[in-house]
C-alpha cells in the first residue's frame, strides 16, 4: 500500500496513516526502527507491506509492517526518495554479480563437552570451492584439521558431526589449511562467501590460537545468509538448506559435512543471482 504518513511516535516506533477514510496504525519491531526510523516523518509518502497481525500500543491498535517498498520526501521542486528497495536490490546484484573470483568456504567447529571447563571453539573440518565470474570451478578441497588448543574433542562434538576412525587417520595440522588458504588469498584474491556470520568469527579466531598471520579481513567476506535477509526482508535467520530448497525444491537428508555446505553455498550463490537477474536487469 502507499500511503502519506500522518503522525509519527518516534518513542514506540509507530506512525499512522488515513486508510479507507480512518486513521490506521502501523508499528515498526526495533530492528525495523533502528533501520527506518530516521525516515519514517509527517507527510512523507510510504510504499509499504504488512503482516496480518496487530498489538495494540499506547492504547491504539497496530499493524504489523513487513517492510517497506520506498519512502519518499515530497518537496516543491521534487521529490527525494529516502529508501527505495528496488535500488538496494540492484545494488546487491551488481556486487554480487562483480566479483572476478568467489570461493565458498564452510567450517566445521569443535563443540563443548556437556559438562562445564575451559573451551574455545576451534576448526576441525574445512570445506572450500573456489569458481571464477561464469562459475566454473578451479580448485576444491575438503580437510579434517586436528584442534590445536584443546586436543581432546569431545563426545558431544563427535556425535554431531558424526565424525568416527576416518577423523582421525585423515586429520591434519592447522598449518596445512592455513597454508592452502593463503595460496588461494595470494593467488586469486577471492571474495569468500559464507552463510552466516559463525566462519568468520572461527576464523578469525584460528589465526589468534595458532598464532599466525590474518589472511583475511572483516571486508573479505560475503555473508549470503544476510543477503537474503535483506532481499527477502526476513525478519529470522534462514537456514542454508532452507534457502536451497526455496530455489530447488526439497532435499533429502543434511550431514553435517563443510564441502557438502560449500558446494549448496554455491548452489544457492546461483540461484540467488538468476533469481536476481531475472527481476533486475
Amino acid at each position: 500500500m502507499k500511503r502519506i504518513i500522518h503522525s509519527v511516535n518516534e518513542t514506540s516506533n509507530y506512525f499512522s496513516c488515513v486508510f479507507e477514510g480512518k486513521l490506521t496504525y502501523f508499528y515498526l519491531t526495533k530492528a525495523q526502527a533502528r533501520k527506518y526510523m530516521t525516515y519514517i516523518n509527517k507527510g512523507h509518502v510510504v510504499d509499504f507491506e504488512i503482516y496480518d497481525n496487530q498489538k495494540k500500543i499506547n492504547r491504539r491498535l497496530c499493524w504489523q509492517v513487513a517492510y517497506f517498498n520506498k519512502i519518499e520526501k515530497p518537496g516543491h521542486q521534487k521529490t527525494s526518495v529516502l529508501f527505495d528497495l528496488a535500488d538496494i536490490r540492484n545494488q546487491m546484484k551488481e556486487v554480487l554479480e562483480g566479483f572476478q573470483y568467489r570461493l565458498f568456504l564452510d567450517l566445521e567447529m569443535t563443540m563443548p563437552p556437556y559438562y562445564k571447563g575451559p573451551f574455545e571453539a576451534e576448526i576441525i573440518q574445512a570445506g572450500y570451492v573456489l569458481s571464477d565470474i561464469d562459475g566454473n570451478i578451479l580448485v576444491s578441497d575438503s580437510m579434517y584439521i586436528y584442534p590445536t588448543k584443546y586436543k581432546k574433542i569431545s563426545r558431544r562434538t563427535e556425535k554431531f558431526l558424526q565424525l568416527d576412525e576416518r577423523y582421525y587417520v585423515e586429520a591434519k595440522d592447522y598449518t596445512e589449511f592455513y597454508d592452502k588458504l593463503a595460496y588461494l588469498v595470494e593467488t586469486y584474491d577471492p571474495r569468500i562467501i559464507v552463510w552466516g556470520k559463525n566462519d568468520m568469527i572461527a576464523l578469525k579466531a584460528s589465526y589468534q590460537i595458532n598464532q599466525v598471520k590474518p589472511l583475511t579481513t572483516d571486508h573479505s567476506f560475503v555473508n549470503l545468509l544476510q543477503i537474503h535477509k535483506n532481499y527477502y526482508n526476513l525478519s529470522d535467520d534462514l537456514g542454508l538448506f532452507k534457502a536451497y530448497e526455496l530455489y530447488y525444491g526439497k532435499i533429502e537428508g543434511q550431514l553435517h559435512d563443510a564441502y557438502d555446505d560449500a558446494l549448496v553455498t554455491k548452489k544457492v550463490y546461483e540461484a540467488l543471482l538468476e533469481e536476481m537477474r531475472n527481476n533486475y536487469v
